[in-house]
């Protein structure tokens, strides 16, 4: 499966998630999951930051913690940062290992991970090719 459809199947099951409740905090998340769908990610991102720093113990502080994550993952997000997606699911794993998201939630891990690793290879060649290009450069 390409990563573009595993981020399109997650993304879409994290949009059509409701919230439990649609007071307080579960207000907070429903409201930022509809900034998402908007493509307001900077404002949904913000949003789902409140409710954790706010209510970490709420019952939607998961919701929260998991819509935040997905949506810095999120591939039509531009400021996407795939570094913080990933401690994010880093986080929600660690903290809701019960939580029915939770192979998604690895899923996203394994797959920010890979790109990462992918990331620091293309650099490391990169580097690599602007040494080889110096030094053909100097044989002149």
């Amino acid at each position: 499966m390409s990563l573009f459809r595993l981020a399109l199947i997650l993304s879409s099951a994290f949009l059509l998630s409701s919230c439990a409740s649609l007071t307080g905090p579960g207000r907070d998340v429903h409201a930022a999951n509809e900034l998402v769908q908007n493509k307001k990610y900077s404002e949904a991102v913000s949003l789902y930051r409140k409710v954790i720093r706010e209510r970490p113990d709420s019952s939607t502080a998961a919701d929260a913690r998991y819509g935040l994550a997905a949506t810095l993952a999120w591939y039509e997000n531009p400021q996407r940062d795939y570094a913080q997606a990933l401690q994010e699911f880093d986080e929600f794993v660690r903290l809701y290992p019960g939580d029915a998201r939770i192979r998604d939630a690895q899923n996203w891990r394994h797959v920010l991970r890979t790109l990462h690793e992918l990331s620091k290879s293309i650099e490391q060649l990169k580097r690599l090719d602007i040494r080889h290009e110096e030094q053909r450069k100097r044989r002149r």
